[in-house]
């Protein structure tokens, strides 16, 4: 829960020469044991809580324990033991020393064995001995902090969601198409480069350790510069389920394009996957479970709107789509069909389809859908509408299924950068051509509406 290497390491970090461990030990009425300095020690007649230096290596937690047993004679569980904050302070040496301070509290008859110290007693915060000014001004922290119901670290984080975290990157190829791993356990898995979180490190630096413990590539010399950026693409929350029954946080951030050469580099790691891949956003729907599928679709979004998406799991409504199909027909009975391009990769190539696209930023269907006809057509639409009814089988739950009259003039229409054509078919002919299967399904919709 608490790293005390972590701890320890940001302390020697800050120029710390010494490091040191002491207990606040209360009673259940809240007073305080202090102990008092032997006469011929450092210092003497003053009063301390049991406190020391920790010795080479030693867990500052371990290291309260035992300077607390040998000063008192008090032996404690660690989980008795509560983590309150640290005292900086300069010894008697002139060492810059870090202290972490803990608390407990025992029973009111516990016996005290002296073994340093000449005498002992328990004092109330307010009304303590003779003491350093350092340890008078942590125990009024603790005491006020404690009357106003704060509680140390160690307890309050029983009390609030601790999410499992988690960070990969997203990896694409030359043609811009995404990596995904087989997992070895899971084959019908597939995972993107990363992994959970360790204690004391960061969801980036996790993703770079991750990735180059299952794909053997160190992203940090492939694509320095955009690593030293850091970019966010996702968060992702996913509420406690049947599967995971811990919440969980994702961080999903932007690894580059990997060249032909440095994906002949890729060695995997088979304890966790047993097969890597790039594919096109659409194929990944064959090798995905729908919910998983949804979420690169979300995730692909976002980097190609260059924006950070935040993403809930289960998803709001408001943000179960990511692709749109419009039926664009005139009163005179045409519908505004596409010539795809015919190359793999894509939905329906080398098909007539009405127009259709992914959604981007976070537009809503209606948005998408003007700005995908703009895009692959040329002409302005208006008065968007959903298509009701039960959706067809061969569209995408993820997909929304739209219609919108045109009247403006139909030679306005110019084919975009993608496609072979465009052009008003009438709607008889329409079922002549090689469509996808929902375009007379819709069709009849459109005409008996």
């Amino acid at each position: 829960m608490i790293s005390y290497t972590l701890l320890t390491e940001q302390a020697l970090a800050a120029g710390k020469d010494k490091l040191a461990a002491g207990t606040i030990v209360r009673d259940p009425d809240g007073r305080v044991l202090m102990l008092r300095r032997q006469q011929g020690d450092v210092l003497p007649g003053l009063w301390d809580y049991p406190a020391g230096g920790l010795l080479p290596g030693e867990d500052p937690l371990l290291g309260a324990l035992r300077e607390l047993a040998e000063e008192t004679g008090i032996t404690l569980d660690p989980a008795d033991l509560e983590y309150a904050r640290f005292l900086d302070f300069t010894n008697t040496r002139g060492r810059a020393t870090r202290q972490f301070v803990f608390t407990t509290v025992v029973p009111a008859d516990t016996a005290v064995r002296l073994s340093e110290h000449d005498a002992f007693g328990w004092f109330a915060p307010d009304t303590l001995p003779e003491t350093s000014d350092g340890y008078r001004e942590v125990i009024g922290w603790l005491a006020h902090r404690l009357a106003c119901g704060w509680q140390p670290v160690t307890t309050y984080v029983r009390t609030v969601a601790r999410p499992l975290v988690w960070a990969c990157f997203l990896l694409r190829d030359p043609e811009g198409r995404t990596l995904w791993l087989r997992n070895a356990v899971d084959s019908d898995r597939w995972d993107s480069p990363g992994g959970n979180v360790e204690h004391g490190q960061s969801p980036f630096a996790t993703a770079l350790r991750e990735t180059e413990e299952e794909i053997g590539l160190d992203l940090r010399e492939l694509n320095p510069e955009l690593i030293a950026r850091q970019k966010l693409i996702a968060m992702i929350y996913q509420e406690a389920d049947a599967t995971r029954p811990v919440p969980s946080i994702g961080w999903v951030f932007d690894g580059g394009t990997l060249t032909e050469e440095q994906q002949a580099s890729i060695v995997l790691d088979p304890a966790e996957h047993t097969e890597w891949r790039f594919e096109t956003d659409y194929n990944w729907r064959d090798h995905m479970t729908p919910k998983q599928y949804r979420e690169m679709l979300q995730v692909a979004r976002a980097a190609r709107s260059d924006t950070v998406l935040y993403l809930e799991r289960p998803v709001p409504e408001h943000q179960d789509f990511e692709g749109i199909v419009v039926f664009v027909t005139t009163p005179e009975g045409e519908l505004l069909m596409h010539h795809r391009d015919d190359k793999p990769g894509i939905a329906w190539p080398g098909f007539r389809t009405p127009i259709g696209g992914w959604r981007e930023h976070n537009e809503t269907p209606a948005e998408t859908a003007v700005r995908e006809v703009f895009e692959e057509a040329g002409i302005k639409i208006t008065g968007v509408r959903p298509l009701p009814g039960p959706r067809h089988e061969r569209v995408s739950p993820m997909t929304r299924v739209l219609h919108a009259v045109y009247t403006g003039p139909k030679d306005a229409i110019r084919l975009g950068d993608e496609g072979q054509g465009i052009a008003w078919v009438p709607f008889a002919e329409a079922a002549q051509l090689q469509t996808p299967p929902y375009v007379p399904y819709y069709l009849d919709r459109i005409a008996t509406a």
